[in-house]
């Protein structure tokens, strides 16, 4: 009985992979995901940098304009690597359609089409989201969106968000085993024989 091998399919798969890997965005607005934010001290805002309310693991440190962008910001470890850039969310100085319709059409060029539509029925908040891995395996999106009526993060606009969702939750899970509650101490067992029949 005849048999076809599996090592062409298997390394069909990894330059599959490997090309995957080669086109995952890591870099946006002259920022890269897992550098530390100390390198960007002419870019970053440092002495500004804020705990994010609902997620104390990260902190939120302003993004200085520059020609392309009005303004950003970026999330940064507090636990497991701290200083670590996770997340990178800009907002592009041109607010028109017309130029989110440009961008898109590039970005669906170079990436493919997106792995879900980011937006609302009435047409207010539009955009795209692309997922990928990282060389790690840990998973990256990258997301374009334009709001008609204000951003809550940023404001109106067209806005691009890339995150590293791996560095984010190795930040959370760092942070909740560490202010984990301690642990109940169970009561003491009484001494003495009940024959079994009584509850405890």
């Amino acid at each position: 009985m005849s048999f076809v091998r599996p090592w062409p399919l298997i390394v069909l798969l990894l330059l599959a992979a490997t090309s995957a890997h080669a086109q995952a965005p890591s870099t946006l607005a002259g920022i890269t995901l897992g550098d530390a934010a100390s390198q960007y001290k002419g870019r970053l805002g440092l002495s500004q940098a804020r705990t994010v309310g609902d997620a104390p693991w990260l902190r939120r440190i302003p993004v200085r304009a520059d020609a392309h962008f009005d303004k950003g910001y970026v999330l940064v470890g507090t636990c497991a690597a701290p200083g670590r850039i996770a997340r990178i969310k800009m907002r592009y100085r041109d607010e028109s359609l017309d130029f989110f319709r440009k961008i898109s059409g590039e970005m669906l060029s170079r990436y493919g089409d997106p792995t879900e539509y980011k937006g609302e029925i009435d047409g207010r908040l539009m955009g795209n989201k692309w997922g990928f891995s990282d060389p790690w395996l840990r998973p990256v999106s990258l997301i374009l969106q334009r709001a008609e009526g204000e951003d809550p993060e940023i404001g109106r606009g067209n806005t691009v968000k890339l995150t590293n969702w791996g560095l984010l939750e190795a930040e959370r899970a760092c942070w909740q085993e560490r202010h984990a509650p301690a642990a109940s101490k169970k009561p003491a067992a009484r001494s003495g024989s009940d024959n079994g029949y009584l509850p405890r």
